[in-house]
């Protein structure tokens, strides 16, 4: 039976995570080539996580099943990426935006988890631009944002309607980078097949190789699973039909805790047509299907 423990840090909750930070013992740059992290995954969490441990000091090995960074389904996220700058002077703050996503969550996330999103998302932006993400700008050079997704103040910055595409290049920029260096070893085409456990911490991870069907053994210092979504474990998804959950499954068998598996976002495009007060978007897939004009499948609208 797995133990639940959240490992959430203790003292109240706008000062958990920093306390944490302070009371962690660093890793001297002396010794951290002698630590090698595995990062299974590399679509914005996989590829940033990757690059970022990489010019830190640390040996990563980034293994993917794709045959490219590039495939990674982080590529579908279009509205854009919230976080509390605050640039309209309108209040926003990291409170506000604490509390926008713990209500939009209907109260079932982890607030000290989200305190700690709402604390470094301005951190997320800048080190996006310094990726060379091209956001939206103003006339004079600002970032562009916008109120989105029924927030009432103005904190999502975006590109276009490609914001996940140009995020994914600029992680895939810098990941690339770090390759090129001979910092990251990256692996494609290898899907993981189990998780390596020893004494309850992750060490490892078993692959195969998609190519030759041969098993293959990485061991580590710690294991990050950066895989994905498991939209696609319910019938109507516009998930692309790679995002598996194969790996988080292999997690769960080992011991790891799962939660809320229905908080999943369903696009209107998937929900079926039942009354003409639905989104127009639904309606005009609908219409457009009777007209034989796209093909409807079970899992989404083509």
């Amino acid at each position: 039976m797995a133990k639940l423990e959240s490992k959430v840090p203790s003292g109240p909750l706008a000062d958990k995570w920093r306390k944490h930070k302070v009371d962690s013992k660093l890793v001297n740059p002396a010794n951290k080539r002698k630590y090698e992290v595995i990062v299974v995954g590399a679509g914005l969490a996989g590829a940033s996580a990757a690059a970022t441990l990489a010019e830190l000091g640390y040996k990563v090995k980034c293994i993917v099943f794709h045959d490219s960074p590039r495939r990674a389904h982080s590529i579908a996220a279009q509205g854009g990426i919230n976080a509390a700058k605050n640039y309209q002077n309108d209040g926003d703050s990291v409170y506000r935006l604490f509390y926008d996503t713990i209500k939009g969550g209907d109260y079932r996330a982890r607030e000290a988890n989200v305190h700690r999103l709402a604390e470094v998302s301005a951190n997320s932006i800048d080190q996006c631009a310094a990726q060379g993400v091209p956001f939206a700008r103003e006339y004079g050079g600002l970032l562009a944002n916008r109120s989105f997704g029924g927030a009432q103040v103005s904190r999502t910055f975006y590109a276009r309607g490609q914001t996940g595409q140009q995020l994914l290049l600029g992680a895939y920029s810098a990941l690339s980078r770090t390759v090129g260096q001979g910092l990251v070893q990256l692996i494609t085409q290898h899907e993981m097949v189990d998780l390596v456990v020893v004494n309850g911490h992750a060490k490892g991870v078993i692959t195969r190789d998609l190519v030759t069907g041969q098993l293959v053994r990485h061991s580590g210092d710690a294991v990050i699973l950066a895989t994905g979504g498991y939209g696609n474990v319910f019938n109507l998804s516009t998930y692309a039909r790679g995002s598996n959950a194969t790996a988080i499954w292999r997690a769960y068998k080992r011991g790891a805790c799962m939660a809320n598996p229905c908080s999943t976002q369903i696009p209107p495009t998937c929900i079926p047509v039942s009354g003409d007060y639905q989104s127009k978007l639904t309606l005009m897939s609908e219409s457009l299907r009777k007209e034989g004009r796209i093909r409807m499948t079970k899992n989404a609208a083509d």
